[in-house]
């Protein structure tokens, strides 16, 4: 007989969760004290039956509290449609016990549903009629900017209209109280300028790549801006206890109420209510994004058709230009039956997501929404349609009820380029299908648009081994030139993305939101230019490194002190002036802060830096490092910082 020895429970749950060895995560000892989020054997039937856990609805405003002498829980806020007067609202409890009983979500009774009720689809009757493209379709709503919104200007206002100062409050209130949690005797505690620092420096780090966080401090490959802002122990204190909601309110697993995601919730919710105060854009698209990262944690997700095929899984709502309106992490409590509004129906899982995150788009204002083959049935386009709002998507074919397409081996045998087309009225809405042959079969189902006008377009066939031209109908034509806006903010994120390590999971999803909230400013700054009929030359890399120099900045400035030097000085004072950057332009922002704008004497004179001056001076600013005139006929310093 075998003398094998089964495995533990512990060795069974590291097995399953195991981080393959290539992993991209950095195990820091700082980020020890979150292994505790490790799921038990005894908390997984909580997990296996998703029926019993429930997650709170928290209230519409967003309360910051002022000080830590208080008991009243932090309530944070879930996006709620502007048009429509559902109001959900729930309480924390103050202390978790035994007898804690569940938060109970509850629907006002005033609650005013401005559509009527949706119908449950039974048959569908195809017929071979063409879908004609109806006028009622067209666009009611309106795309144009604010007044506050056009007012803003620099990156620096532009983000900070995302993340702004209440925010920044809350969490360096709920940093403290963790500090206070992890150790009462030493306290942390940091404020609204050394959490602005700790952004600057973190989005510097994704313009500007080095092998490791210390080295930026280096003085052989170090950013002189990052060292110019704080020490690198204070950076690392401010990662290892920052924290964005309050851990003894969390409710424990396996307990009704549990909140997958409550560490990071206020910081979500937050945003996605500053994302959707800008005007939405006619056409929108929902897709699938990966935080990608492979640390432990039972929300990572394995997607392999992704580039980065482990992370969190967030489902987002997106323009055209790849603007983010509505973010929605996935941890497989969203679809619970007590959080759907009376309107809504229960239809599938996936057709779910695109229920929840449409309920930003106003009604009955012809917004235009696309989605891929995860998310498209006929029950979903019909629902969106009752509310006004068009669709269009691919579909799987066993989704379609008695669609009378050729089989797949027929169509095999066709030419390529062979369409056809299938209408039907469901619930008085009429719906069409196209079935298009390129290099591979797809199926298009919408509420708009059709197969009409076909159009040509080029194919290089391997067959006759030329290019030769290809019907094309005009619903694929619609669905490609709208459908890539999440791709398009994926491709903006990848480019600069926030790639310091931490093994907490809540933190890895802190990195990405920044990075969403910079693409965010970045695509409203585009948009505010073309608003104003100016023409907007400002790069994605730019962008970013003006607002972290802006960031780094605020406040008074930080002269690097003496110390031990760091491993990477050993070879000395080694410098390649190829590989700086040097960052001559101060940022607007930092010019009229009007604090700590001293003029300093050089050693050797320059020419003054500001605008129609021709003199040679002495004198340069301590901060913005500007030579400038300071002299009794002529003083430059002065109006250079001065509006």
């Amino acid at each position: 007989m075998s003398n094998h020895k089964g495995l533990s429970e512990q060795e069974m749950l590291y097995a399953l969760f195991e981080i393959p060895v290539d992993s991209d995560d950095e195990f820091d000892e700082n980020d020890f004290d979150e292994l505790n989020e490790f799921v038990t054997v005894d908390d997984m039937d909580g997990y296996l039956n998703s029926n019993e856990v429930e997650l709170p609805v928290i209230d519409e405003n967003l309360v910051f509290v002022e000080s830590l002498n208080h008991n009243n829980p932090i309530v944070t806020s879930v996006p709620h449609d502007v048009t429509n007067d559902v109001l959900l609202s729930s309480t924390y409890t103050n202390n978790f016990s035994e007898n804690t009983t569940q938060p109970t979500v509850s629907i006002s009774e005033n609650t005013n549903c401005h559509q009527k009720p949706f119908t449950p689809i039974t048959s569908v009757n195809w017929t071979n009629i063409p879908f004609e493209h109806s006028t009622s379709s067209q666009f009611l709503g309106s795309e144009e900017l604010t007044a506050d919104i056009l007012n803003l200007d620099s990156p620096y206002q532009i983000f900070s209209y995302f993340f702004d100062n209440d925010l920044i409050d809350h969490i360096c209130e709920e940093t403290l109280k963790y500090s206070i949690q992890k150790n009462i005797q030493k306290p942390f505690k940091i404020n609204r300028t050394d959490f602005k620092r700790f952004l600057g420096i973190c989005i510097m780090m994704s313009v500007h790549k080095n092998p490791s966080i210390r080295s930026y401090w280096s003085s052989n490959i170090g950013n002189t801006v990052i060292k110019n802002t704080m020490p690198v122990n204070v950076f690392e204190k401010i990662k290892q206890f920052l924290h964005f909601n309050d851990n003894s309110q969390l409710i424990p697993f396996n307990r009704p109420g549990h909140d997958r995601l409550y560490r990071i919730r206020p910081l979500l919710e937050t945003l996605n209510k500053k994302f959707q105060s800008v005007p939405l854009e006619e056409c929108l698209s929902i897709d699938e994004q990966l935080c990608s990262t492979k640390t432990k944690h039972y929300l990572k997700q394995y997607i392999p058709m992704k580039p980065h095929k482990w992370g969190y899984k967030l489902f987002v709502m997106a323009g055209v230009s790849g603007f983010a309106y509505n973010v929605e992490i996935y941890s497989g409590q969203e679809n619970n039956s007590d959080l759907r509004r009376p309107c809504e129906p229960d239809i599938g899982a996936s057709a779910n997501v695109v229920v929840r995150l449409a309920r930003i788009i106003p009604s009955n204002n012809n917004f235009k929404l696309y989605y891929d083959n995860y998310y498209t049935s006929i029950q979903l386009m019909i629902y969106l349609k009752s509310r006004g709002i068009e669709s269009l998507g691919t579909v799987r074919r066993n989704r379609l009820k008695n669609v009378p397409f050729p089989s797949d081996t027929v169509m095999k045998s066709k030419d390529r380029g062979t369409m056809y087309e299938c209408t039907a009225t469901v619930n008085e809405e009429k719906i069409t299908a196209v079935l298009w042959k390129d290099n591979k079969l797809v199926i298009l189902l919408s509420t708009f648009v059709g197969m009409n006008p076909v159009e040509h377009v080029k194919r290089f066939s391997k067959k006759e081994k030329k290019t030769i031209m290809v019907p094309f109908p005009n619903i694929v034509s619609i669905y490609n030139k709208h459908m890539g806006g999440v791709d398009l903010l994926d491709a903006n994120i990848g480019r600069y993305k926030i790639s310091i390590k931490s093994r907490k999971w809540y933190m890895r999803l802190f990195y990405h939101l920044i990075d969403i909230t910079v693409t965010n400013s970045w695509i409203l700054q585009k948009r505010i230019y073309e608003s104003k009929g100016q023409k907007y030359q400002s790069s994605l890399a730019d962008f970013r490194e003006e607002l972290a120099v802006s960031l780094c900045q605020m406040g008074e400035l930080v002269s690097p002190k003496r110390g031990r030097p760091l491993k990477e000085d050993k070879l000395g004072n080694i410098t390649d002036k190829k590989r700086q950057r040097n960052v001559n332009t101060t940022p607007m922002d930092v010019r009229f802060d009007g604090f700590q704008h001293m003029p300093e004497w050089s050693q050797s004179r320059q020419k003054c830096k500001y605008l129609g001056c021709k003199g040679i001076t002495y004198i340069s600013c301590a901060k913005c490092s500007k030579a400038l005139c300071f002299t009794r006929s002529s003083n430059c310093f002065n109006k250079y910082h001065m509006k």
